[in-house]
């Protein structure tokens, strides 16, 4: 039998096989708290992703454990019998997963249908059954009767089955179970919990249901009734709901049997009232780097003082907008003759946006200006930064942007989760420091552009900028004070 751990931590799609900034804060926090010994649950699409480790594993983890999201070889065995009851709670819990009566059946729902311990049913079975069926044809008949019966029995599966790989995986049993985030690494830590009687630590970088709303308002994958057709939508097709709503409830369990939930700034916390966390769970704990590090590193001499050089940190996909990097690299060619962009990150995770995005830089004659250098090490390319450039239409507390201000380097954001706030001060006190960059629109290249022209066009400026930066960063955003909250949080629940 292997060892319980301290630490389980869940974890979706992220470290140690991608990198990113809520990888790296994983890394982080998992090095500096050598005291603690970890489990690492990484959920996974299938066996054919990458799984190249993308950081060291550190010595105190003990085991990693893949849960393939789409392989559908469920179990088949049992160890127990259905109770009274359970097909109709599992109707109800579907009519009603928000209330928090359906959120206590849940723990009956488990109990009989997953749980490797006491199971009546193989998970094999469950979508095989009559019984199965009876629901499926009532809900259909209630949610969506004007929609054809195939589709939406086809989404019911496609919607359940990861459902059921996720609850009949056997975790790792541990003293605490940490998940980074909602969705399905929270129904995990859900699992865990009712399996091992075990405390739940939720830590919420970005919001879980805001992202998965993005991502299925462009889907392609999820059927949509005359999707042919050009017309304006005031609201997502009936199968889009039906997937926003089971990532709500997803979120919903999670908040209700997770003893403590963090984030990273206060807008956050916003959202996560709105889906029914309780405030006396909910705490925050910012982001930090390392300031010392970070502040050691030089500023490299440049050959010619007047070329502009503009960086971007992070991954070329969707959710970070480089199309409208590349934009905004248009607007500022307008004014500025010697410049260069260095966009500094992974270019393998959507490929084809990759693709777009090289085609839209020849497209305005920009290949001598724009440079896609893949994953590089920050520390060798931050002191060759003037401004650095965040376009993401989603983020939370970007470590990049506290990287780069602990050198000293103004940043041109798009006003997303706590940018505003890194950059202009959170606090009376955090705000009497002054700016350490600018923000500017969504989606606005225009605005990002004429955002970078007035930092680089005043050498005050900048030199105003990049000292609040560096002040903002060691005063607010040091990471022992990260780590120091984690220890307590950790030791607290542990000894639970």
């Amino acid at each position: 039998m292997k060892p319980k751990t301290d630490i389980c931590l869940l974890l979706e799609g992220t470290y140690p096989y991608v990198t990113g900034g809520v990888s790296s804060w994983v890394h982080q926090l998992i090095s500096s708290l050598q005291e603690f010994t970890f489990s690492l649950v990484i959920i996974l699409p299938n066996k054919e992703f990458q799984q190249e480790l993308k950081y060291p594993v550190p010595h105190n983890v003990q085991e990693i454990k893949r849960v393939y999201l789409h392989d559908y070889l469920l179990p088949k065995g049992t160890s127990g019998k259905l109770e009274k009851g359970s097909w109709a709670n599992l109707e109800e819990f579907h009519r009603n997963p928000a209330s928090k009566e359906e959120h206590y059946s849940f723990e009956a729902l488990y109990r009989n249908f997953f749980n490797p311990d006491s199971r009546g049913i193989a998970p094999a079975k469950i979508l095989d059954t009559k019984e199965s069926w009876e629901i499926l044809k009532k809900l259909y008949q209630e949610k969506a009767q004007d929609e054809s019966f195939l589709d939406y029995f086809w989404t019911f599966r496609f919607m359940h089955a990861p459902l059921f790989k996720i609850l009949s995986t056997d975790l790792p049993e541990a003293r605490v179970y940490h998940t980074v985030s909602t969705g399905y690494a929270g129904l995990l830590a859900v699992a865990g919990k009712l399996r091992y009687n075990r405390p739940i630590l939720l830590t919420e970088h970005g919001i879980y249901t805001r992202e998965r709303r993005i991502e299925i308002s462009r889907a392609e994958w999820i059927y949509e009734k005359d999707a042919d057709q050009i017309k304006i939508r005031h609201s997502q097709s009936r199968f889009k709901n039906l997937w926003n709503n089971m990532f709500i409830s997803l979120s919903q369990l999670c908040y209700e049997y997770a003893d403590s939930i963090v984030t990273l700034f206060g807008g956050n916390q916003e959202y996560q009232l709105q889906d029914g966390a309780s405030p006396r769970k909910m705490r925050l704990i910012p982001n930090g780097v390392d300031v010392e590090l970070y502040q050691s590193l030089l500023k490299e001499e440049k050959q010619d003082p007047d070329e502009l050089v503009l960086g971007f940190m992070g991954r070329v996909v969707s959710i970070k907008d480089v199309k409208t990097l590349v934009r905004a690299c248009k607007v500022i060619a307008n004014s500025v003759v010697k410049f260069k962009v260095y966009i500094m990150g992974p270019t393998d995770e959507e490929q084809t946006y990759y693709e777009e995005c090289v085609k839209l830089v020849e497209l305005l004659g920009l290949n001598n200006t724009v440079e896609f250098t893949g994953k590089v090490t920050v520390r060798e390319y931050y002191p060759k930064i003037d401004i650095l450039v965040l376009t993401s239409i989603s983020e939370a507390q970007p470590l990049v942007i506290l990287e780069a201000n602990c050198m000293g380097i103004p940043v041109v954001s798009t006003d997303v989760g706590a940018c505003r706030e890194l950059l202009y001060g959170r606090t009376p006190e955090d705000r009497a420091l002054g700016k350490s960059g600018l923000i500017a629109g969504i989606t606005n290249s225009d605005e990002i552009g004429q955002a970078i022209l007035r930092i680089w066009e005043s050498e005050g400026l900048r030199k105003r900028m990049g000292e609040a930066g560096k002040k903002r960063v060691a005063q607010f955003y040091d990471k022992t004070s990260l780590h120091n909250n984690y220890r307590e949080l950790y030791q607290h629940y542990k000894a639970a």
